[in-house]
């Protein structure tokens, strides 16, 4: 079925104007390999425990580099050098932008490319760019070490934006990767419907001005600007050649979104959806992407499990509560408007590293760094009773205690958020409800956190709240409908963010 028509006219103004850059734009480079392509899983494919611990030790917050350095660096291992561009500075991110839009209208084939000293250029920068904007996260999706092998074809990912602007850049992540991975020829577009892009919206990406970045392990690179401008709510299509073959591959397990994927050969730069033969509903390496922005926008990211991540959505729908609270946000004027990024993992859990690294242990990388934040909202806990074995609400308050310091220490605010029902749910016992209880009275009365947003108090059932009211309940009486998590969406007080 064809994507609403609304984003087809979001971008009619970009769609003429870009093809007529990209006509003279060179879109590739490198040998295309011919062999058979590996396939991905495809659902919710398990992982084993010893990979997903080592990784977790790898990263804990005690070997996180400390504030002030490269806002990038997903650990103590992804420290800048000639393979890794880092974070650009908000100046640089400024120009950068403006020349991208000067391109674009000019119809010029010239790609920004970064200078030796690392700061990004053209050979035109504006005499005086505004230097009163900087990076701001439009879309993320926190990585784990994902189930899948890939190679000799082209993977197509669709993301759904939160915020527009100029310059926008995408981060491809080999965090948890246990080789280099080479990333040849990538693209990113508008989708018009499933593989296929929006004609004219194709546009080559560069890494430090050239169209191929091969990226070590335990490293993350930032892509020069693309130029143009992409507005918030658009279905962005990012495309990445990879040539040769890719295990351990560092990716977003439960996408609830479709990633198409190519028989042999590189078909980054194509529109057409002839040649994406297979798919996916997981994302692959890319991580992150952001946009130049005034200084007054920042963004709000949701830290949770798969209460955040989407659980109970179905495919592509887009129905996350941050795709909710991302719709409101829409609705303010252009000044108080902000990025949402989604930072769920499902099945995360705060103290231990059962799926995906645990919330300690990934909340620098996936919350404190990321682009342009001001606000995160802490929604997670509940994985940590419903399957847990503990007998007390003190470890769980100790690790919000723990985040709540990381993130004053960058002094950014942090909101927490009531765990909200299970009654019924396989794990639940009256043990565990006493637990909750007890996390959620300290939630709403120790004055620990900035604010409080009462999840809890907004979706139990009024006549017997330890369970989810029934409107608001998917079925498994844990994760909610699709009511429900805008029901949680609705709940924020934005002034709060």
């Amino acid at each position: 079925m064809p994507r609403p028509a609304h984003r087809l006219t979001l971008f009619a103004a970009i769609a003429v104007s870009a093809t007529a850059a990209l006509a003279a734009t060179a879109t590739g480079t490198g040998t295309v390999s011919t062999g058979a392509p590996a396939t991905g899983t495809t659902g919710d494919a398990a992982r084993g425990p010893g990979a997903t611990l080592r990784h977790d030790a790898a990263r804990d917050p005690e070997a996180a580099p400390p504030p002030g350095t490269a806002a990038d660096a997903p650990g103590a291992a992804s420290r800048p050098d000639a393979t890794t561009a880092a974070l650009p500075s908000a100046a640089e991110a400024t120009g950068a932008a403006t020349d991208g839009r000067r391109r674009l209208s000019a119809a010029s084939s010239s790609a920004v490319r970064r200078a030796p000293d690392g700061k990004g250029s053209s050979g035109h920068r504006s005499d005086e760019p505004e230097r009163s904007s900087h990076l701001v996260g439009t879309w993320s999706a926190p990585s784990d070490l994902v189930d899948a092998a890939l190679g000799g074809q082209t993977v197509r990912m669709v993301v759904r934006t939160s915020i527009g602007g100029a310059g926008a850049r995408i981060r491809l992540s080999n965090v948890f990767g246990a080789a280099a991975v080479t990333f040849r020829d990538v693209h990113l577009g508008i989708q018009a419907y499933g593989a296929e892009i929006l004609s004219g919206t194709n546009r080559p990406i560069t890494f430090a001005g050239k169209t191929s970045i091969t990226v070590r392990p335990g490293r993350a690179v930032w892509s020069d600007p693309i130029p143009g401008k992409i507005p918030g709510g658009a279905d962005v299509v990012v495309s990445v050649y990879l040539p040769a073959t890719v295990r351990n591959i560092t990716g977003h397990e439960r996408a609830y979104a479709t990633t198409f994927l190519s028989g042999p050969g590189d078909h980054a730069a194509d529109e057409k959806a002839d040649g994406f033969t297979y798919t996916s509903s997981q994302w692959y390496f890319l991580d992150r992407m952001a946009v130049a922005a005034p200084a007054a926008v920042r963004s709000v990211v949701a830290f949770g499990d798969s209460l955040t991540d989407g659980a109970g959505q179905d495919l592509d729908a887009n129905r996350r509560w941050t795709d909710y609270l991302r719709h409101r946000i829409a609705g303010l004027a252009p000044s108080r408007r902000m990025g949402v990024l989604n930072s769920g993992i499902a099945g995360n859990r705060l103290l231990h590293p059962v799926e995906g690294p645990s919330g300690l242990s990934r909340f620098y990388r996936d919350a404190v760094t990321q682009p342009g934040v001001r606000t995160i909202v802490l929604y997670e806990g509940i994985n940590d009773i419903s399957r847990g074995e503990y007998t007390s609400a003190k470890p769980i308050i100790y690790a919000y205690k723990r985040l709540i310091q990381q993130a004053h220490a960058r002094k950014l605010r942090i909101v927490g958020a009531t765990l909200t029902p299970f009654y019924g749910f396989g794990t639940w016992t009256p043990e565990r409800e006493e637990i909750r209880q007890k996390i959620n009275a300290w939630i709403r009365s120790s004055r620990a956190f900035d604010a409080v947003v009462d999840f809890d108090k907004a979706v139990r059932d009024p006549e017997f709240p330890q369970q989810l009211a029934l409107p608001y309940d998917h079925g498994d009486h844990l994760h909610m409908s699709d009511a429900g998590r805008r029901r949680l969406a609705y709940t924020v007080n934005l002034g709060l963010l």
